[in-house]
């Protein structure tokens, strides 16, 4: 009796990719695929994120299957004349005659015509520099600018990261120096056997782009986390002012019955000064802070 199919939702597919991500190592994954020990934790690890899908090692691989040939249609779209790319939306961007010779060359790629495609950035991510086995054989993706589309939301990296490409391929390491060193990458887990020696060339140099772009992304975010903590302390010692603001303490002045008219004009020139402010507002007992204000007024 057949395994009863699995009801897939986007959550349900980016939860997989995440988790695909976090495994994404030569512990779990190897240059044929993923390890029968890779696909037991990922299994595991799914099923403990959503523990209503209760699904089998089988419709997860099954899944996978899928994410991937989805992600190789649009990818090999993005790559045809007159095609363009919404990095936003997610979307591939065509007149309806090209749509119409796309969805002919694969007819996969027809769902998305009317919506985004929003896993293709991890899906790359997942898939570059990967060998896959059957209809699914391709080494790197050429097409996909991993240095464009990491940073389209973020324009002000945009020239940091564009040295940082340019730089690491002219950096005096050609194809043949790479492969000159192959021996002393045998052990590094991201060299990875490819069809032909100019591939195995350019995977380490592709890595290092992206582990230098990794950086300067992580630089970014920082910057902007403490930029965002920096912005709520500014709007708590805002809101603080407010509270002990001038007019605050007026509020609070004008309705006391125990001091007289003369006596609250007094008071009214100690709120010039901020630590009296505080500590008026601050005061909560009603008598302890009149206390506080005849004594400061008999002082004056």
């Amino acid at each position: 009796m057949a395994a009863p199919r699995a009801s897939w939702d986007h959550a349900y597919e980016k939860g997989l990719v995440d988790i695909m991500l976090d495994h994404n190592n030569p512990i779990y994954r190897g240059q044929n695929g993923w390890t029968a020990e890779g696909w037991t934790r990922i299994t595991n690890a799914f099923n403990q994120k959503f523990p209503l899908a209760h699904f089998t090692k089988q419709q997860i691989q099954e899944k996978d299957k899928d994410l991937k040939g989805n992600y190789k249609a649009v990818r090999n779209s993005r790559k045809q004349s007159g095609t363009g790319w919404d990095d936003t939306l997610c979307m591939i961007i065509a007149e309806p005659v090209i749509w119409d010779k796309l969805i002919k060359d694969n007819l996969r790629v027809k769902k998305f015509r009317s919506k985004p495609f929003m896993l293709f950035k991890s899906l790359a991510t997942l898939h570059e520099g990967s060998i896959a086995s059957g209809d699914l054989n391709f080494v790197s993706i050429p097409q996909v600018d991993l240095t464009s589309d990491a940073i389209s939301p973020m324009d002000s990296s945009t020239n940091d990261l564009n040295y940082i490409s340019s730089t690491n391929v002219d950096d005096g390491m050609s194809s043949s120096d790479l492969q000159g060193q192959g021996a002393s990458r045998r052990d590094e887990p991201e060299a990875t056997t490819s069809t032909n020696s100019e591939q195995k060339g350019a995977l380490p140099v592709k890595k290092r782009k992206q582990s230098q772009i990794a950086v300067v992304l992580e630089d970014y975010m920082d910057f902007r986390k403490k930029q965002s903590a920096k912005l709520v302390d500014e709007l708590k010692e805002s809101k603080q002012d407010d509270i002990f603001s001038i007019g605050n303490c007026v509020a609070a002045l004008e309705p006391m019955e125990d001091l007289s008219v003369a006596e609250k004009a007094k008071a009214l020139r100690l709120f010039k000064c901020p630590m009296n402010r505080e500590i008026f507002i601050n005061t909560k007992d009603s008598n302890l802070r009149l206390y506080w204000l005849k004594e400061e007024i008999s002082e004056m």
